[in-house]
């Protein structure tokens, strides 16, 4: 009952407290101008990183390329924002705010708004992301849970290769229903699966890795550690430059907001930043192929100690010396019933 209580409790606290008041830190912005730069600079503080520019055209081209989130281009009777729809509500949400603000005092105040970079029809809300990640989480996850369950009825070698496939399997639905089928997701389908394909094989087998480092107790830390620290930090909901910055550090770590932002560079941003989080996926599988290996090289080390017969001096092993002295005795014994007949005769 507590360990249902303390899960419960995470993802409510997590989910929603997130989403209560976020905050940006160090949201990456740009504006033309240096007097303008300087100024916003000064006023945002560490809420910003002000990029100066000295074009419209070198403004939009960092959005573009998520390098900022969003642009203000000041001009003779007002100024633009250009923001990256594609970088989610909150992110463009608090962007818009800060830049509106310092346009104001600048004395040109923002008369347009574009955006360059738009999410896809199919995913007006901008959700799509958090539910495709999400999915592949969870379903990693039970699958390997269920392979944890089975237990001493398939060893360890074909548990793995299961969970494996199974994984990769469950990275191609997601990706087909998300891509081809409903439209949601502009990236091309392939790297859509190979992303999926690593956070659902990093998820599953850094569950097996935790579950056989740390027994029944492992269920309940994956659970915390993948399926709600990872999916609420990952940026899908909230964005990482609105979460507290350990938060956001972490959630960059996990392999859910790794394979989050994947997703969103080779959806809309040319694959900006994809490296980095494809070479997170690859660490965490790397990492959990070692723990699985050595905790089960470490068992049958321990069973084999278990098992084996202990040394004497001699050399033989305790069973083989007790088996030849109980042969000496039954001899001894023979020789002596046999000696009175010898006598006799």
């Amino acid at each position: 009952m507590l360990v249902a209580m303390a899960v419960a409790g995470a993802f409510a606290g997590l989910y929603i407290g997130l989403q209560q008041a976020p905050t940006p830190h160090h949201l990456p912005v740009a504006v033309v101008g240096s007097e303008l730069a300087d100024a916003a600079s000064a006023a945002l503080g560490g809420s910003a990183d002000v990029h100066a520019v000295d074009s419209a055209a070198a403004a939009r081209a960092l959005v573009r390329s998520h390098d900022v989130v969003a642009a203000l281009v000041p001009g003779a009777d007002g100024s633009t924002l250009a923001v990256a729809g594609a970088d989610g509500r909150s992110a463009t949400g608090a962007a818009t705010a800060m830049l509106t603000r310092v346009a104001d005092a600048g004395g040109v105040p923002v008369t347009r708004t574009q955006d360059i970079v738009p999410l896809v029809a199919a995913d007006g809300q901008g959700i799509a992301g958090f539910y495709l990640v999400f999915g592949t989480t969870l379903a990693a996850f039970v699958l390997a849970q269920i392979m944890n369950s089975l237990g001493a009825l398939a060893g360890l070698r074909v548990r793995v290769v299961v969970t494996v496939i199974g994984s990769i399997a469950a990275a191609v639905v997601v990706a087909v229903i998300a891509g081809p089928v409903d439209g949601a997701v502009p990236a091309a389908t392939g790297v859509v699966i190979g992303v999926l394909a690593l956070l659902a094989v990093a998820v599953s087998l850094s569950t097996l890795a935790v579950t056989a480092l740390l027994g029944p107790i492992g269920v309940v830390v994956s659970t915390l550690v993948f399926t709600t620290l990872g999916n609420a930090t990952s940026g899908a909901t909230v964005s990482t430059h609105l979460l507290p910055p350990l938060l956001s550090a972490v959630g960059g770590a996990l392999p859910p907001g790794a394979a989050f932002g994947a997703v969103t560079a080779a959806s809309y941003f040319d694959g900006a930043g994809t490296a980095r989080a494809l070479l997170t996926l690859g660490l965490w599988i790397v990492g959990a192929t070692i723990v699985v290996s050595a905790t089960a090289a470490r068992r049958r080390r321990r069973e084999l100690t278990l098992t084996t017969p202990a040394r004497t001096a001699d050399g033989r092993s305790r069973s083989t010396r007790s088996t030849a002295a109980r042969a000496e005795a039954s001899d001894r014994a023979a020789v002596a019933v046999g000696d009175p007949q010898d006598s006799r005769s």
